[in-house]
């Protein structure tokens, strides 16, 4: 049996140095040193020794995941793999997880309304977008289905009707029909609603003036350049090579006819 003959306080807050029988024993969390009575001529068995460091590593866990999980809200599954980075049993991850819960530090429900939440608010991602991550972060599906029920289709069209005009501006050197296509492949990838998509651009497209000046800049741009890579080509090999890259590209076939009857012409 081993007698507590000191304790001291260490520099960094809540933690403390034990000495028994006047040696340096153990340091110790403030939590464990009040569950424990580890004062001074407080009497330890050896086992009582073992308890006491087996509570003290697990608490040292309990302190990583809480600074962890308060930093900024995390998930259930997000706290199991920080711990699982610094080799922490799994038998005491679970003791910590269960703590953690217990005290509401981590809610994988509440976690799922607050990033549907955030999610409504920056307008990043849609619905499907959010399920998806909130799957990779280990959130139960009723979880994420009850949370996603606030993610309203009037949400995704406020969000919509700015993203699509800055996605068909983005795009503009393209074929218009290019242009459509990967802006909706775009807000399909962000996990909007392919309806909602298709509506949102109806509704800019009827917002717009029609400019064909501008596709036709395009297309002279792109066929030059594709005439430029082909130039190899005679006939008809040549006129199928071209318009086939152009096809590709989303020009219409007679507006492309008519750029290869120009560039006739010209040569």
């Amino acid at each position: 049996m081993k007698k507590v003959t000191k304790v001291t306080r260490q520099r960094k807050p809540g933690r403390y140095n034990v000495y028994l029988d006047d040696e340096f024993a153990l340091a110790v969390d403030e939590k464990i040193l009040i569950k424990y009575n580890l004062f001074k001529d407080t009497e330890l068995e050896d086992e009582d020794l073992k308890e006491i460091e087996a509570a003290e590593f697990e608490q040292k866990a309990y302190t990583k995941a809480l600074v962890y999980a308060t930093g900024r809200m995390r998930s259930k599954m997000q706290v199991i793999i920080k711990l699982k980075e610094s080799e922490i049993p799994g038998a005491v991850i679970a003791k910590v997880i269960d703590r953690l819960e217990a005290a509401n530090v981590i809610d994988d429900a509440r976690f799922a309304e607050e990033y549907v939440r955030s999610a409504i608010h920056s307008g990043k991602l849609g619905p499907r977008g959010v399920k998806t991550k909130l799957q990779q972060l280990g959130i139960d599906k009723y979880f994420i289905e009850d949370a996603l029920d606030e993610y309203t289709a009037e949400d995704q069209i406020d969000q919509l009707d700015e993203k699509v005009e800055k996605l068909m501006i983005k795009y503009h050197r393209q074929s218009h029909f290019m242009a459509e296509q990967k802006t909706k492949q775009k807000l399909a990838q962000l996990g909007y609603d392919s309806r909602l998509v298709n509506q949102a651009l109806k509704a800019y497209e009827a917002s717009i003036e029609e400019d064909p000046d501008q596709e036709w800049e395009n297309l002279d741009r792109d066929a030059s350049s594709a005439a430029n890579r082909y130039r190899q080509y005679e006939g008809w090999e040549f006129k199928k090579r071209l318009k086939a890259a152009l096809f590709r590209k989303g020009y219409d076939l007679s507006l492309v006819d008519k750029w290869i009857k120009e560039f006739e012409q010209n040569s």
